[in-house]
């Protein structure tokens, strides 16, 4: 496993002065080792300084026996970063293909020590070709879905031969791209990195003209409706976002979606007004749940769907109270398609003791009631579904009539508490959030917005399974990936779950 070994832990510690002209130097020593044990030898290793200008960025070579040497350091914060011969990305200090967060404290004087183990990945070699005729697309870009850059094939770039080499951990993943020829569009692949091995996956570009199509309907008359907006996303993913495409309607009701990317999509479909209700457009209708959504394909072409009727709206109203006294409580209403970090895209309302939800067709749903505080540190209450539930699969469905209002009260439970030490520091220069995940929804369950302090604390609705994640990127105890995360069983006594590499 990776280490950070000190001499004087202060130093590290400690807030770092600026640099100052003329101030002692430093000399950090270290030694990288492969996953085997066996050392890394002709590595370049660089630390660049986290102030950009402030400090200079220093070099140096792992010998035969992964040993590396720079003298002279001045105080500072530094990211290092790992070089190998014939990689086409480096890898990052603490042990990450991706995700650089980590930086190491040099002291003003004296000498630092900082081994660390080569991480698994695997590379993935990609081509572009025409989805339709399979003819090979030289120019194209591919997105590292650990990041967010492209990159892309270039005669004077790193990749001058009409392909795209990614490195990544161990696992599968799906990759957007696009075209750079003026001729072909958007496309989307999955593919699977193996440890030490390079796998080949070919990007289908789409060729021009891709269009979808529909029309918006008013359920009754059969009438075209205007103005309608119609919002596409993808079925992986699981929340939206402002950057989801989202179409209105025309005097004739036509939606129309140029270019989206060849991908599976859910779609999200309304009309202002509160005349017409709010649904997820299914394969016979509207629905209230997302599992049972219509999934669109669009492929080559004009895609025409059948049209989207839209119903009458209804209403939900309710209490919200306190399990255990009774008393009203203030928490935020939304749809079960919450999550905190594109809040603003949730359809939500104040619950101030009482609460209405309007503007939904007449179907069953499920509604999240979010306390203040995301369930984080001086949160009341757990996040719950519907009925109190621990998420939204297992919530209690809601049955709302066109014109009508139908009543759900909620009583708000304290939960179990969870706490931790999160912080990584200094290995990981982050400071949260942290985020609870429901294990078999996904669902965010809980958030700690604020971690500085080296711990978190939350509240968890029990009878589920949780996983967490520090900034959605270090999930516990050290994966990139949700799901390699271990998860934990909540119960109704309070527990604590540590992140590795936390030092007080």
């Amino acid at each position: 496993m990776s280490a950070l070994l000190l001499i004087g832990v202060d130093a590290v510690l400690r807030p770092v002065a600026p640099v100052q002209a003329g101030s002692a130097a430093a000399t950090v020593i270290g030694t990288l080792a492969e996953r085997s044990g066996r050392p890394a030898a002709r590595v370049r290793v660089t630390m660049e300084p986290s102030n950009g200008a402030g400090s200079p960025t220093y070099s140096a070579t792992t010998d035969r026996a992964g040993r590396w040497r720079v003298s002279g350091a001045l105080a500072g914060r530094y990211r290092i970063t790992y070089h190998l011969p014939g990689a086409s990305a480096p890898r990052y200090y603490p042990g990450r293909v991706s995700h650089p967060m980590g930086f190491v404290a040099v002291p003003a004087r004296g000498r630092l020590v900082v081994n660390d183990v080569l991480p698994r990945a695997g590379r993935i070699r990609f081509v572009a070709a025409d989805a339709a005729t399979g003819v090979r697309v030289r120019e194209f870009c591919v997105q590292n879905p650990l990041e967010l850059g492209f990159y892309c094939t270039n005669p004077s770039g790193p990749f001058p031969h009409g392909y795209v080499d990614l490195e990544l951990p161990p696992g599968k993943y799906r990759f957007t791209g696009y075209a750079t020829d003026g001729v072909h569009e958007g496309a989307m692949v999955d593919a699977t990195a193996v440890d030490g091995r390079t796998t080949r996956a070919t990007l289908p570009v789409q060729p021009p003209g891709a269009e979808l199509k529909v029309v918006v309907r008013d359920r009754v008359t059969g009438a075209p409706v205007p103005n309608a907006a119609v919002r596409a996303m993808p079925v992986d993913k699981r929340f939206p976002d402002v950057y989801d495409v989202t179409e209105i309607s025309d005097e004739q009701g036509v939606v129309r979606f140029w270019s989206l990317f060849p991908d599976r999509y859910h779609l999200w479909a309304g009309a202002g007004g509160g005349v017409y209700g709010a649904q997820w457009v299914g394969p016979n209708g509207g629905t209230g749940d997302r599992a049972k959504a219509l999934v669109v394909e669009p492929g080559p072409g004009v895609t025409t769907l059948p049209d989207i009727m839209l119903d009458g709206a209804g209403s939900i109203t309710g209490t919200i109270t306190d399990r255990a006294t009774g008393q009203p409580v203030s928490v935020t209403v939304a749809l079960t398609t919450f999550d905190p970090f594109w809040y603003e895209t949730t359809p939500k309302v104040p619950g101030n003791g009482a609460y209405t939800f309007s503007g939904l067709g007449p179907y069953e749903w499920s509604l999240a009631f979010i306390p203040p505080g995301n369930g984080g540190p001086g949160s009341p209450y757990a996040i719950q579904w519907s009925g109190g539930a621990p998420n939204s699969i297992k919530a209690a469905r809601i049955k709302v009539v066109a014109g009508g209002t139908t009543v759900a009260n909620e009583r708000m439970s304290a939960g179990t508490a969870v706490s931790g030490k999160a912080n990584g520091l200094p290995k990981y220069e982050y400071a949260g959030p942290l985020y609870a995940y429901n294990a078999d929804t996904g669902d965010i369950v809980a958030v700690d917005e604020n971690v500085e302090d080296g711990r978190y604390d939350i509240r968890l609705v029990p009878g589920q399974r949780v996983r967490f994640c520090l900034s959605t990127v270090r999930c516990h105890p050290d994966f990139t990936r949700l799901a390699d995360a271990t998860a934990f069983r909540v119960g109704t006594r309070p527990f604590a779950v540590d992140f590795p590499g936390w030092r007080r």
